[in-house]
């Protein structure tokens, strides 16, 4: 005879697989239909490529024998690159090789690539790019039309993010389903550990229901759908941020640095999460310990991961120059003039769905071109959740979690914030995938705790106090004192 929590267990973790199966389906099944580069993978994609190409010496095929190559033509004008264009394509075809792209596709718009894309044999790929007429190349799928593209290597961000994206290149091809599979297992990862977080931190029955509710509602998620399912960083920093308070809370600190340095070299965003972990840190290690896993180590693992780089620039002060304080000077800044480009967010609309960033639009018979892929998350449970959040402030030690992933959501939070207060105003709605998972985890968390109506109860009533408080304090019958006092541990 099956036993009640046996079989709740079972159905339990059914749930949680058939969650995860139609996610996975969907995603891969999404990523393998557009072939061709979504929103912003044209620059995370291409510089992957060019990891492999410059920096790897590395040159994905397309088939035995073949490379697929784009070559950049010498050409000053759209009339010029035409001509060239036609001349050269006669010696493809003579070299045994098949034009895949051409004037169709390249040579237009404001900052045009005047190259052609072909495909071409191996005996014969050192004759074509060693051409006078060639002024750069290079191989792998054809790269977008965007001038400076063949050399463009994204130093404003850290390389973790490129080397995965390169990676499933090496290992799987050079195509757009494989430059997305380390976001879609990004996903999934995030869904498994939610389930696994939420599961150990309450427990029993209602930790059982929470731990696979909380991931639907995640997969569900527009931003996160988006997000997870195109070749960006976003979806592996938001991995790497959710890994590194998934152990602070379960008390592994040394395994959560190692995650916070990746989460780091992967997006300068991953440290945002700093803050928030520092008191779980100082908890556990002393101040020193903290700053040093905190601060030091993340740098020291992108210097790490950063010696290939730092071989092709050949000095380390022009890498750290252009990697490090440019790119922090480049992240400080608007990036995009207001109204040129898609439309910024602030941080705070990222909770409402305000300017939501569109990812992809697709041509819809007799409707035109519709959006598709969109990351405007889901404003009714973030606002719930900041709501939430507010409520249970004067109680916050007492949630399930000690108050860590509050810290964790808001507090990163509130680093997008600061850095729109100090300029950089050109943020967007998918910056939020990073936040979604620990706004989502937050709202499982507040839930159990508020379920219970005596925790309810004294929530309520801690407000009341204060604001009784605040009234005395505005009549002048009370006066607000802040005092600051060092002990010596174990006092």
């Amino acid at each position: 005879m099956i036993s009640r929590a046996t079989l709740f267990k079972v159905v339990e973790v059914a749930v949680l697989v058939a969650i995860l199966v139609i996610y996975g389906y969907y995603q891969l099944t999404y990523a393998g239909s557009v072939d061709d580069y979504i929103s912003d993978e044209v620059w995370y994609v291409s510089s992957a490529r060019n990891y492999l190409n410059k920096v790897f010496g590395a040159y994905p095929k397309v088939g035995e024998g073949v490379y697929r190559v784009t070559v950049e033509l010498v050409a000053t004008s759209r009339s010029s690159y035409v001509d060239t264009a036609l001349r050269v394509q006669d010696e493809i075809e003579e070299l045994g090789g098949r034009v895949v792209k051409s004037t169709e596709y390249y040579g237009t718009g404001d900052n045009p690539l005047y190259a052609i894309c072909v495909d071409i044999p191996e005996e014969a790929l050192s004759k074509l790019t060693s051409a006078p007429y060639v002024r750069s190349f290079g191989v792998g799928y054809c790269y977008p039309n965007a001038g400076g593209i063949l050399n463009y290597m994204n130093f404003e961000h850290p390389p973790l993010g490129k080397y995965m994206i390169a990676l499933s290149m090496a290992v799987c091809g050079d195509r757009p389903l494989c430059w997305r599979l380390p976001s879609i297992a990004s996903g999934i990862g995030i869904l498994v550990l939610e389930y696994v977080l939420l599961k150990r931190v309450i427990g029993g029955t209602w930790g059982g229901v929470l731990a696979v509710v909380i991931p639907a509602v995640t997969a569900l998620d527009k931003t996160f759908r988006s997000l997870t399912v195109v070749a960006m960083l976003d979806a592996p920093l938001a991995f790497l941020t959710y890994v590194a308070c998934f152990y602070a809370i379960s008390g592994g600190i040394y395994k959560s640095a190692v995650s916070l340095s990746l989460a780091f070299s992967t997006k300068f965003s991953g440290g945002f999460v700093v803050p928030a972990l520092y008191p779980g840190y100082v908890r556990k290690k002393p101040p020193a310990m903290a700053i040093l896993l905190l601060v030091y180590l993340p740098l020291t693992v992108l210097i790490a991961l950063s010696v290939p780089l730092i071989v092709y620039k050949g000095d380390f002060l022009r890498w750290w120059a252009e990697a490090v304080a440019g790119a922090f000077r480049w992240h400080m800044s608007m990036k995009v003039e207001p109204g040129r480009g898609p439309p910024a967010a602030a941080p705070w609309e990222w909770l409402v769905g305000a300017n939501s960033f569109i990812l992809r639009y697709k041509y819809v018979e007799g409707v035109g071109f519709v959006a598709d892929l969109v990351a405007s998350g889901n404003p009714v449970l973030y606002l719930g959740t900041a709501v939430a959040s507010i409520f249970v402030l004067p109680k916050l030690r007492k949630m399930p979690d000690g108050g860590s992933t509050w810290l964790y959501t808001w507090l990163t939070w509130a680093m997008y914030v600061f850095l729109w207060v100090m300029g950089n105003k050109s943020q967007y709605s998918f910056y939020m995938v990073q936040l979604a998972p620990l706004l989502y985890t937050l709202l499982g968390f507040t839930a159990y705790y508020l379920s219970d109506m005596g925790n309810l109860t004294e929530v309520a009533r801690e407000w009341l106090k204060l604001l009784r408080g605040l009234v005395r304090y505005l009549r002048g019958e009370a006066r607000l004192s802040i005092q600051v006092r060092l002990e010596d541990v174990g006092s």
